[in-house]
């Protein structure tokens, strides 16, 4: 497949930049650090050459040979110097028996949530991938048909997309050049999954200095968890199918239980698989805090210059994530300003950083991000305490976090003065995140409290390491330690469990489906606009890539669009019981080519029958069809 190949090609040419970035760096860094860079420069390299050729093959070509030429400049200009020093990062053990594993996990996950097949020729979903995969599949898909580059946003007729898109930019590249939407889809999240599992071991390791710690907080921030599981256990006393159906319910888990206020996801289930945009800016802003410390520690210009070059790439693979790393930065700055031996060498090199940072996050945020927070009210909004609204504060975090919330202090006092440095940014964050509502779902604010979270588990696992080293004459202390463990990770192993039972449960396209999204994508123009109900299981949007008058409220409405989704819902709602002079004259009004009625506009709205009876059916697939407005 031309596009896993071209894919394939950026991550080799990623790790030869990295080989020389990272000369004297171990083997396992350099193939690290080289994967991404290898997706930095297909989902960002992209951008410009977008700008001028469109999202087409045309701009891909140029990408490709364009990226190319500074390697061969600096490859053959001067002879490679190795200088590897220092041990390996990443033995065979914690390869084969952590990164390998956890990795498995996820990408078995994966593998059985999105457009898993399904009887009779459809696809499904698993429970978390049921809502906002629609939405990825919608981007990618658009932006491969459509070409257009700035994309338009698909789910909504007349505006631009300003949601975060360049993680999905990356799957439109691999769809674009022929290979199956799934497969696009899956190849990176495999790729980016696994980046993500290692970066999160190193930067560990980075942090705690200890390979016991770095594997406990792997396992401890993969297969996270609070005390969600006691209320399943006590309810089971009563009722023994409450938690039993922990692997039947729709959300009725230990880590997601709204009923008794547990709002803590597992990373793994709700954010790493259904949020790829979450997925993505973590697999940027690990290696960015790893670059922030190390380029700390050595003085060192060039650390803050690679630093901000990816620094640079943030505001659309994820803005949450790039906000998070310029909140970590500013408090690191002013903690080592104090004891730094040359103060203007050390500002010059933060002023050179913020530079480059600006010089490449100002563009983006410009044109997209402040265009679609700028006069809207649903964003920056004063909000405190989360979304907590029936326990006490403390409570609240004690039985979502669980013992890492409980920890935090003492690992504070316990760590050294760098890592006392690095906790107070991430508490910084948290306090964000705490009294300011940054879009109009308060619960995305998680996205900066896992940002926090990290931090705090890879500083509590090194915590948790001190402290069984000083018990080294307590009896019976493995038990002890296995039940620490048992308790940071039980809720989160059921969450697993439960999702991979429920994958491919939930059927999201029936052939039909497919089959008109197929045929709208051969015989109807890439620029039209088609009026659909606003269910979010959509084939006209998610499947064939063309734009919608309005799309389903879990992103219309969120993404801050509010005041327009309510008038078009309410318009659409009417409009298909509409006479055919009323239905042709607001489609002209408003810009719409064709009208859908599928399986879910029969069953849940007033279709009338004879209006459509006199309109010309384009598309036509089981009790799907497409009708083209003359």
């Amino acid at each position: 497949m031309p596009g896993i190949l071209i894919y394939a090609y950026f991550i080799v040419l990623g790790c030869l930049y990295s080989k020389i970035i990272f000369a004297e760096r171990d083997n396992s860094f350099k193939y690290y650090m080289g994967g991404i860079f290898g997706n930095l420069l297909l989902m960002c390299g992209i951008v410009p050459f977008a700008f001028i050729l469109g999202f087409s093959k045309a701009a891909h070509i140029v990408l490709i040979a364009a990226v190319a030429l500074p390697y061969l400049f600096i490859r053959f200009g001067k002879k490679e110097k190795r200088r590897i020093v220092g041990e390996c990062l990443i033995s065979r053990k914690i390869l084969l028996f952590l990164i390998l594993p956890v990795s498995l996990v996820i990408w078995i996950l994966m593998t059985n949530h999105i457009l898993t097949p399904y009887d009779g020729g459809g696809v499904a979903s698993g429970q978390c991938t049921y809502g906002d995969l629609q939405m990825h599949l919608g981007f990618i898909t658009s932006i491969a048909q459509q070409g257009k580059f700035p994309p338009d946003y698909a789910f909504l007729s007349g505006y631009k997309l300003n949601y975060p898109f360049f993680s999905d930019m990356l799957s439109a590249s691999l769809f674009l050049f022929g290979t199956p939407l799934r497969w696009a889809i899956l190849v990176p999240s495999y790729v980016i999954s696994g980046l993500l599992v290692t970066g999160f071991y190193l930067l560990a390791y980075k942090i705690t200095n200890r390979k016991s710690a770095a594997v406990l907080a792997v396992v401890f921030f993969f297969i996270n968890g609070g005390f969600g599981f006691a209320y399943f256990i006590d309810g089971a006393k009563a009722d023994p199918t409450q938690f039993t159906r922990i692997f039947t319910d729709y959300y009725h888990t230990p880590t997601n239980f709204n009923e008794m206020n547990i709002r803590w996801s597992n990373t793994i289930c709700d954010m790493i698989i259904p949020q790829r945009t979450t997925m993505f800016g973590w697999c940027t802003i690990i290696p960015c805090i790893y670059l922030l410390i190390d380029a700390l520690k050595a003085d060192s210009r060039r650390g803050f210059i690679i630093l901000a070059i990816a620094a640079g790439c943030m505001p659309m693979i994820h803005t949450h994530s790039f906000l998070a790393l310029g909140m970590i930065s500013a408090v690191m700055f002013f903690a080592y300003l104090k004891n730094a031996q040359n103060k203007k060498s050390y500002i010059v090199n933060w002023v050179i950083y913020g530079a480059i940072v600006l010089i490449m996050a100002l563009p983006q945020l410009m044109l997209w991000t402040f265009s679609q927070t700028s006069g809207n009210d649903s964003f920056l909004n004063f909000h405190f305490n989360w979304v907590n609204h029936s326990d006490p504060y403390l409570w609240f975090y004690i039985k979502n976090w669980g013992l890492p919330f409980i920890l935090a202090i003492p690992a504070y006092f316990n760590s050294n003065s760098d890592n006392k440095k690095l906790l107070l940014s991430a508490l910084f964050v948290f306090a964000a995140a705490e009294i300011i509502q940054f879009q109009p779902n308060e619960y995305d604010n998680n996205k900066l409290f896992y940002i926090t979270y990290m931090i705090v588990i890879i500083i509590t696992s090194g915590f948790m390491c001190d402290l069984y080293d000083k018990l080294a004459d307590i009896k019976l202390k493995q038990y002890f330690a296995v039940i620490v463990i048992a308790l940071c990770t039980f809720s989160g192993a059921l969450t697993i469990g439960r999702e991979y039972v429920s994958g491919g449960q939930y059927q999201t396209f029936t052939k039909d489906d497919i089959d008109i999204a197929e045929q709208i994508k051969q015989n109807i123009p890439k620029d039209a606009v088609i009026l659909t109900s606003t269910t979010h299981i959509n084939p006209i949007v998610t499947l064939s890539g063309r734009t919608v008058y309005v799309g389903s409220s879990l992103y219309v409405h969120f993404h801050g669009f509010i005041n327009e989704y309510e008038q078009r819902n309410e318009e659409v709602t009417k409009i298909y019981s509409a006479g055919i002079d009323e239905l042709k004259s607001f489609c002209s009004q408003n810009g719409i080519d064709y009208v859908y009625v599928g399986n879910y506009e029969r069953n849940n709205m007033d279709i009338n029958e004879n209006t459509f009876s006199r309109l010309d059916a384009v598309c036509h697939a089981g009790n799907n069809t497409l009708y083209k407005i003359n």
